[in-house]
C-alpha cells in the first residue's frame, strides 16, 4: 500500500500564485484549441480537405489502373499532431505510399469503358424520367 504524508508541505503563497496562473494558461490555450476546431468554418474546412485528399487518392489510383497497373498500397501509416494540438476523434490523419504494377489488359480497359457508358445512360435515363 502507499504510505500518505500526514501533512502536505508548506509553500508560499507566491508559488501557490504561480502555479495556479500557469495551470490557468494552460486550460485557456486547450479551451481555445478546442473552440477553434470546432468553429464550423474549420470543421467544413477540414471536411473538404478529406474530401479533396479522397478524391485525389481515387483520381491517382484510377490514373494508375488505366495507364500503368492496378494500384497497390505499400504502407499506411497515422501521423502524429504536433504536440500540444487539440485532436477529435476520427480526425487522424493517414498517410498511405502506393506504387502500380503491371498492365491492364484492353479487355478489362473496353469492359470498364462499357460499364461507364451503362451507368451514364441510366443515371440520364433515370433523371429524364423524374422530370419527365
Amino acid at each position: 500500500m502507499e504510505e500518505r504524508e500526514s501533512a502536505p508541505l508548506p509553500r508560499d503563497a507566491a508559488g501557490v500564485q504561480a502555479e495556479i496562473e500557469r495551470r490557468q494558461r494552460r486550460l485557456s490555450e486547450a479551451l481555445d484549441g478546442i473552440v477553434d476546431r470546432t468553429k464550423p468554418a474549420n470543421v467544413a474546412r477540414r471536411s473538404w480537405d478529406r474530401v479533396r485528399g479522397t478524391g485525389a487518392n481515387l483520381a491517382d489510383e484510377a490514373r494508375a489502373l488505366v495507364i500503368g497497373g492496378k494500384a497497390v498500397r505499400l504502407d499506411s501509416h497515422v501521423v502524429e499532431p504536433p504536440e500540444g494540438s487539440v485532436r477529435l476523434r476520427g480526425d487522424d490523419e493517414v498517410v498511405s505510399t502506393y506504387t502500380s504494377r503491371g498492365r491492364i489488359a484492353p479487355e478489362v480497359l473496353i469492359l470498364g469503358a462499357g460499364v461507364g457508358v451503362v451507368v451514364a445512360v441510366g443515371v440520364a435515363a433515370m433523371l429524364r424520367r423524374r422530370r419527365g
